[in-house]
């Protein structure tokens, strides 16, 4: 179809209102569209103002896309009729409609950048009358984000980063004039007008965009902190009349004071500001001045200016974050900066805002990380010698006592799922910011805790407390054990049979289980005793509180060996009357307990409950089997298996016990196999080989036995997994196990390769139904070359089958399997080059496509590790060498756009480098970014910097 004028409005019109197969089409056509050179014609005959919007937007968009990825294709000759074209467009649509415009000002932006801002005041003159001033405004607003978003080479960024540089002073006294309305009088009975409340949101916007230009690019600024003073104060006054003259601040007033902060966010912390102290603490000092009587005013549920008291927080906590060495300097013995103070408290008060979150407030979301920049400044300065002020201990402590009140959760019935997974993730962070609490508390947090506890009325209060308990778990000091800690470890046990609301259950148990590893550091009097407590009160709730209750219990049998061996019978009764009443996850929980209690006993003690329990599993598994014969739309797994292999993986420090349990369960393990439940089968057995390891040799034959019949079916990833582990744990004791690791390789050789023989009939990226499979595969080689490298002699014959394989899936778009294919090549050519020295030329080759833009630009790291381990494999002198220039002296291979000087240089860096990984990787992406013909792009240059960066 032509790219005509009417072909053209009728796919935008297909595209906005067809269906969705159409509008499929008309966007693969309408993109390729905006490619030809044709389109910087038709876009002017689609932007006349009688056109549609739809159809008006699309040309705009177009006339971006053409300067950002066409210039090329522009004479030099034709700049000047194409900005005088764009600048008439703009005054065209200056009154809208607003999409037109402001597409038509970036547009602008990417042609003065595309020039690198040469005689930025005369291209912009046409807009600077009084009547479109607003237009230059929106330009002048976009240019730096246009700058920060475009891709350009190094020399045209630089050129344009000094030109803007150059206009950022005059730009920004622009702005404040602008803004120096603000000091005309104003009151509530005369506010501002909207014109100008919207001019003081231009302004302030502009004023953002330019002090966030280049964001990191350089350290330093061209107006140093010191000299933004004017700037901010205008800033600031510019809120406090605006919420001054309206109650609350709604529409285009809450607008202005939302681009105000941020553009006094942006001064605060952008470039150089963190070296200023004194103008720090002076910015400190009016903000809180400003922040004060707003937070005073409205500092209840469901507050009226709930969302410019939000953005006044997150502008506090910026600047906050921005100079916290300087905030946290201003505390000494001599006195306290007034302003840092009153900061603090501000922030403090937010954090404890009345009222519940999400559904009353959502100011205290906001300051989490505060917290955590400044404890560890707290810390970072008394580690240098000085003494902590005893004004933080203050601070933390109120912190604490607000965070276990916040953490309170409101009545169910008025949450809606959105607002619970919103208070879940809350109280997570409440959570964590009790750790930083304690870096600065340390143990007086659990007094602390204890008597919000005990002085707490209402069960949602108690709740609250156990949460900031339970968060204290992690840190608590292992064989230490203040009273407070005891005490309210004790309570908690008693509230597990007082309580009647459920949360406060689940949240007991939590802490119950979350302690566990701390009881078991204890002496062993007192962890037996209080072990114990915890484990019976955690098994009477199991009725009430399934889950949590389930989990409590497995914590403390494998944590707590000593009080576990003292209920074991309690504990594997309860793992017994389990079935039927709970589902599967609580009943693998109930059996990893039981298995933690026997592991804790002695053999003999342990054997008849062993047995009762493997007596059940062989029940369940039969008459599942059974069931699903006769009900073939049953389900794949069986709850017995996954009951087995939490047992199996608990007795992991009895082996003999183990071993014992295995060889009862083989009966209904063959069951399982032989009634299609392979993955059932295959979980028990890898956890028996994990859990055994070297003690799981008299088990080889039915191990072998069971794998066998799994890959007969149809080999699984989970099936290789389980190959790979027992080569791993008894390949060398047991003959046998070379059998199931050939099998399992030729099998899966089968299954893949007509699927490798389609994807040599297509030139498009191959993609592989069974990613899974090919990625446990390659694990399993990757692994076992390392590991057992004389096993690959059993595989030899298939090896230029597994080669080509492992070629074909550096290819395939999805990372994971490209990654183990490389490192299974790199591995063999290290350990056993002998093996693929006859196809590693076919290897070389493959690698170098997949750099030349066979695969996507986020594989080149497994390419690397390939290309490295290529190097140093024992070949014979120059082998690689020659490979590699055959390769690449194939005319437009990898690349057309690689020059045989780029070849050349390839070749010399990866021969010279048999260490670095490092130095590999950034030639492969050097190279590269040629081949794909994005050398000297801004984001080559982004690229390689982030390596040496994390380098």
């Amino acid at each position: 179809m032509e790219y005509t004028v009417q072909n053209l409005e009728f796919a935008v019109s297909v595209f906005y209102n067809g269906e969705p197969t159409e509008r499929a089409k008309a966007h693969t056509w309408l993109t390729a569209a905006q490619r030809v050179p044709e389109a910087w014609n038709f876009v002017w005959d689609l932007l006349h103002p009688t056109k549609g919007t739809e159809i008006q937007f699309f040309a705009a968009t177009t006339l971006h896309t053409k300067i950002l990825r066409c210039w090329y294709e522009l004479p030099p000759e034709s700049y000047d009729e194409l900005k005088n074209k764009i600048l008439q467009a703009i005054i065209t649509f200056m009154h809208g409609p607003k999409i037109v415009s402001n597409r038509l000002c970036i547009s602008l932006a990417a042609f003065i950048l595309q020039q690198g801002t040469i005689d930025l005041v005369g291209t912009l003159t046409p807009l600077s009358s009084e009547d479109k001033s607003y237009l230059l405004l929106e330009v002048l607003t976009v240019i730096p984000e246009e700058y920060n978003s475009m891709t350009m080479g190094t020399a045209l960024r630089a050129k344009n980063r000094s030109a803007l540089n150059q206009a950022c002073a005059m730009v920004l006294d622009d702005m404040l004039r602008i803004l120096n309305t603000v000091y005309n009088d104003y009151s509530s009975d005369q506010p501002p007008s909207d014109a100008t409340i919207n001019s003081w949101t231009s302004a302030a916007t502009c004023v953002t965009s330019w002090l966030t230009l280049g964001n990191d690019e350089e350290a330093d600024s061209v107006i140093s902190f010191n000299d933004r003073g004017p700037l901010l104060r205008v800033l600031q006054t510019a809120v406090h009349v605006l919420y001054t003259c309206a109650d609350p601040v709604c529409g285009t007033a809450l607008e202005a004071c939302e681009a105000c902060l941020g553009a006094v966010r942006a001064a605060a912390t952008a470039g150089d500001a963190h070296r200023y102290e004194a103008a720090a603490l002076q910015l400190i000092t009016d903000l809180v001045s400003l922040a004060s009587p707003l937070f005073a005013a409205y500092n209840v549920p469901d507050s009226a200016n709930e969302e410019l008291i939000c953005a006044m927080i997150t502008c506090l906590v910026s600047v906050a974050e921005c100079h916290t060495a300087s905030l946290v300097r201003s505390v000494t013995p001599e006195g306290q900066c007034e302003g840092v103070m009153i900061l603090l408290q501000l922030l403090l008060g937010a954090q404890a805002a009345p009222g519940h979150y999400p559904i009353q407030e959502m100011r205290s979301n906001l300051l989490f990380g505060i917290w955590y920049t400044l404890q560890d400044e707290v810390i970072h300065f008394s580690e240098g010698g000085k003494k902590m002020h005893p004004m933080w201990k203050e601070l933390f402590s109120q912190l604490l006592s607000s965070l276990i009140m916040k953490s309170e959760i409101p009545p169910d019935s008025e949450l809606t799922k959105d607002d619970e997974e919103l208070l879940r993730c809350y109280r997570q962070d409440i959570a964590d910011t009790i750790v930083y609490c304690y870096a600065i508390l340390g143990e007086a947090c659990f007094e602390l805790v204890k008597q919000t506890f005990e002085s707490s009325v209402g069960e949602r209060r108690r709740e609250a407390c156990l949460h900031a308990f339970c968060a204290l778990a992690d840190v608590a000091r292992r064989g230490c054990a203040p009273q407070a800690l005891l005490d309210l470890l004790q309570q908690a046990v008693e509230l597990v049979d007082a309580t009647t609301d459920q949360r406060t259950l689940d949240t007991v148990l939590e802490c119950i289980g979350t302690y566990s590893s701390w009881i078991s550091s204890l002496r062993v009097a007192q962890a037996r005793s209080l072990g114990e407590c915890c484990v019976r009160a955690a098994g009477r709730s199991l009725c009430r509180s399934p889950a949590a209750a389930a989990v409590a219990l497995r914590r403390l049998a494998t944590e707590c060996a000593a009080p576990a061996a003292a209920v074991v019978a309690d504990i594997v009764s309860a793992a017994l009357s389990a079935e039927g009443k709970h589902d599967s996850w609580v009943r693998r929980q109930l059996h990893s307990a039981a298995g933690g209690a026997l592991a804790a006993c002695p053999p003999e003690v342990a054997a008849p409950y062993l047995r009762q329990l493997s007596e059940q599993i062989v029940r369940e598994i039969t008459t599942h089997t059974k069931e699903r014969g006769e009900q073939p739309a049953a389900s794949d797994t069986c709850v017995g298996g996954g009951c087995g292999a939490a047992l199996i993986a608990s007795l992991r420090a009895q082996p003999a016990l183990a071993v014992e349990l295995f060889r009862a369960l083989m009966p209904a393990l063959y069951l399982l196999a032989n009634s299609g439940l392979i993955e059932s089968m295959l979980v028990v057995v890898k956890q028996t080989v994990m859990s055994l390891m070297d003690d799981c040799a008299p088990l080889a034959d039915d191990l072998v036995a069971l794998i066998l019949i799994a890959l007969e079916g149809e080999p699984t990833a989970t099936a290789l997994d389980a190959v790979k582990l027992t080569v791993l744990m008894i390949g060398d004791e047991c003959p046998q196990v070379r059998r199931i690791f050939t099998h399992s390789v030729v099998l899966t050789i089968q299954i893949l390769a007509p699927e490798l023989a389609n994807a040599m009939k297509t030139d498009s990226p191959p993609r592989y139904s069974r990613p899974d499979l090919m990625e446990a595969l390659f694990v399993m080689l990757q692994l076992l070359s390392k590991k057992k490298p004389i096993y690959f002699d059993a595989i030899e014959n298939v090896i230029p089958e597994l080669v080509q394989l492992a070629c074909w899936c550096m290819h395939v778009w999805e990372i994971r399997v490209a990654r183990e294919a490389c490192h299974w090549l790199g591995s063999l050519a290290i350990k056993r080059p002998q093996l693929i020295k006859h196809i590693a030329p076919d290897v070389t080759h493959a690698a170098l496509r997949c750099i030349g833009g066979g695969s996507p630009r986020n594989q080149m790291e497994p390419l690397a590790d390939l290309m490295l381990s290529m190097n140093r494999a024992a070949w014979g002198p120059g082998e690689l060498a020659g490979w590699l220039r055959a390769s690449l002296a194939a005319p437009g291979f990898p690349s057309a756009l690689a020059a045989p000087h780029h070849k050349q240089d390839f070749i010399d860096a990866v021969l010279k480098e048999k260490s670095s990984k490092r130095r590999v990787l950034e030639s492969i992406l050097k190279f590269s970014l040629v081949c794909r013909g994005l050398e000297d792009t801004e984001y080559a240059r982004q690229t390689m910097a982030s390596r040496q960066l994390i380098a």
